[in-house]
């Protein structure tokens, strides 16, 4: 085998070992959880539009750590710093984020908003049914799929426990699921004042929405924490390969690659770690298939 055939080797070597990690890791942090929704047919004048976008998206998302790997194997000319210069570009900005509860309390704070919506169409003589149908398209964006799709299951005639409860579960909080109990509530069993409930509700959740803030930032310097041995890992490591290759030469040889591998993954493991300690804790449902029903 010719030294060029060698030098075209070890990139397309590295790259694939880099697709192969990101696609191990997207099936182990898999893709963000939003909020799980079941459409009807599409509009004819929408075409694809969903679906070309969904697939652009995945596009995206494997092609910027592909890149990583291949021009990580090309500088370095190491396979597997490729695949860990791939993977870490894939799963280090999803690890971050999982550090984070803003999605969360935006979610409780959606829930609000909507619980005062339907108050207030409830004090103008609607009915529960037509309350939830006027207030979907006009609830805040992190629940307006799944509020969406409660309106279309009412229309369609479902029976309302049972989009409810899938309400409950397609936004996942336990906002929601106080919220859901009340309405299934009125809807068995005629519940008087429902107006004052949600209003109750929707102040407790307020008062829920308030607590969390506090809560995430007092938990503001561990994520900072985090951050910064992520980058300066990074960093230090990038300039090392640059300004330091003797340093590294050892890494050159194939006992070197394995013991790469070796620290590459207990590095991953050590910061998935710090990021399972600095993630918020999942709140305790109400509804849901986790709960035992006694």
């Amino acid at each position: 085998m010719t030294a060029v055939s060698v030098g075209w080797m070890v990139p397309a070597v590295g790259s694939a070992c880099g697709l192969g990690l990101v696609g191990l890791l997207m099936l182990a942090i898999g893709r963000p959880r939003g909020p799980r929704t079941t459409r009807g047919p599409r509009d004819p004048g929408q075409g694809g539009l969903g679906g070309t976008r969904s697939s652009g998206a995945l596009l995206v998302t494997l092609a910027v750590p592909a890149a990583v790997g291949v021009v990580t194997d090309v500088v370095t000319g190491w396979p597997v710093a490729g695949g860990i210069g791939a993977l870490a570009a894939y799963g280090v900005p999803r690890l971050l984020r999982q550090t984070s509860g803003a999605v969360s309390i935006a979610k409780v704070e959606a829930v609000a908003t909507w619980t005062e919506m339907l108050q207030g169409t409830l004090a103008a003589s609607a009915g529960l049914g037509q309350a939830i149908i006027a207030t979907a398209v006009l609830s805040p964006e992190p629940i307006r799929p799944a509020t969406e799709q409660l309106a279309a299951q009412l229309q369609a005639g479902s029976h309302p426990r049972d989009a409810l409860l899938q309400f409950a579960g397609s936004v996942g909080d336990p906002c929601a699921d106080r919220v859901v109990c009340s309405l299934l509530l009125a809807s068995t069993s005629r519940a008087q004042r429902l107006g004052d409930l949600l209003q109750a509700l929707a102040e407790s959740t307020r008062e829920e929405v308030s607590l969390r803030l506090r809560v995430e930032t007092s938990r503001a310097s561990v994520r900072s924490g985090v951050r910064t041995v992520v980058v300066f890992s990074v960093v230090f490591a990038a300039g090392l390969a640059v300004f330091a290759r003797s340093y590294l030469a050892p890494f050159g040889s194939t006992t070197g690659q394995l013991v790469l591998l070796a620290v590459g993954g207990l590095y991953a493991a050590g910061l998935t770690s710090m990021v399972a300690l600095a993630r918020p804790p999942a709140p305790v449902r109400l509804l849901g298939d986790s709960v035992v029903l006694r």
